[in-house]
């Protein structure tokens, strides 16, 4: 069997729980009065342009997940996902429409299907996974590889924020600099911290420093399941 025969399968599977669970013909009766002209016909499209989508993004999401298992030398899946693992991650990954973040889904997929990985198939991991933007994802991403990189310490490091997302480096203990981060940086570190990825330090009367941020065990065990 080849590597996209074992991929598309895998792919495949997804189309059953994919569905949203609403009949499109309901919407006729319960927004009928918002539209102008056959309504029949406006939900048509609509319905036809939604499966043109997802089977669009299937494919892509194929060809994703091909590629990290030919980078990894692995043929097939070796391990077999549980049900409650494997329905949110394939749905997530089939209708992303981020590229980006799309990757990250594949990346999840081939490593939680390969059984020579550590990962614990956690369902968490799929659940604030789907809580982030791909520029959420790519903070993680940096300030994790900077955490991991001092794994001599004995504490979980500090990680300087504020050049996010060019770059993050571990805190000196000795320095004071503390630069300005924007709002958008902002948002992003506080959906972090909100899905339990990271934590900012704390300065006089518990006023939180996002730009003093820590990396938590999750945080890390989430972005080595997704690399």
């Amino acid at each position: 069997m080849s590597d996209q025969d074992t991929v598309g399968k895998m792919a495949d599977a997804a189309k059953s729980f994919s569905e949203l669970g609403i009949k499109v013909a309901d919407a006729a009766t319960s927004f009928g009065g918002i539209f102008k002209g056959p309504i029949t016909e406006l939900i048509g499209c609509v319905e036809d342009k939604f499966k043109y989508v997802r089977w669009e993004r299937r494919q892509a999401l194929i060809l994703k997940a091909e590629t990290f298992m030919k980078q990894r030398s692995l043929p097939a899946p070796t391990r077999v996902l549980p049900l409650p693992f494997a329905v949110p991650l394939l749905t997530h990954a089939i209708l992303e429409e981020d590229d980006e973040l799309q990757e990250t889904w594949a990346k999840l997929l081939v490593n939680a299907g390969d059984a020579s990985t550590p990962i614990e198939l956690r369902t968490a991991y799929v659940e604030i996974l789907a809580g982030m933007s791909a520029f959420d994802v790519k903070n993680l991403s940096l300030m994790a590889r900077e955490s991991l990189s001092a794994q001599e310490k004995s504490y979980l490091p500090i990680i300087e924020t504020w050049n996010l997302p060019a770059s993050a480096k571990v805190h000196e203990e000795a320095s004071q600099d503390t630069g300005f981060i924007s709002k958008e940086l902002g948002i992003s570190l506080g959906n972090l911290n909100r899905l339990g990825c990271a934590a900012p330090s704390y300065g006089w009367g518990g006023i939180a420093i996002f730009q003093l941020m820590t990396v938590t065990h999750l945080g890390r065990a989430l972005y080595l399941a997704c690399s």
